[in-house]
């Protein structure tokens, strides 16, 4: 499971779904959005206490936030989705970028007869063609 700060808020989830570009792939779709770090003080000027902008590390370094749809048409047993689920963020954990990113995947039931490695590089052809270098 990825950590908390790197998933989409709720409200990060409805303005990506609004604005962001939507891609359809052959094992799912995806909705992303790219913004712009917030500013915010670097690790040597930050007063102490003070909690870090969205999406950035402690090293000032940002990265893209993730959201992971699997309805009830995916499958009915919430079990499966669940673990397509976990093993999608999986294969994200990993992935970095030097963008903030706020990407929604909506798997399709084709990817559920997908091993590991083929999720993996079906995400990153996705994730190479949709974020600027």
């Amino acid at each position: 499971m990825l950590p908390k700060s790197r998933r989409l808020s709720r409200k990060d989830f409805l303005i990506a779904k609004s604005q962001g570009k939507t891609y359809k792939f052959f094992h799912f779709s995806a909705t992303v959005y790219l913004t712009s770090p917030q500013p915010s003080p670097t690790a040597k000027t930050r007063a102490k206490g003070e909690k870090l902008g969205k999406g950035e590390r402690s090293s000032g370094e940002v990265f893209p936030r993730f959201a992971i749809v699997t309805s009830s048409r995916l499958h009915k047993l919430a079990v499966v989705r669940n673990r397509l689920r976990r093993r999608i963020y999986d294969q994200l954990k990993n992935w970095s970028t030097g963008q903030l990113v706020n990407c929604i995947i909506y798997p399709h039931p084709s990817m559920l007869n997908l091993n590991n490695e083929e999720i993996s590089a079906a995400l990153n052809s996705f994730l190479s063609k949709v974020t600027p270098t």
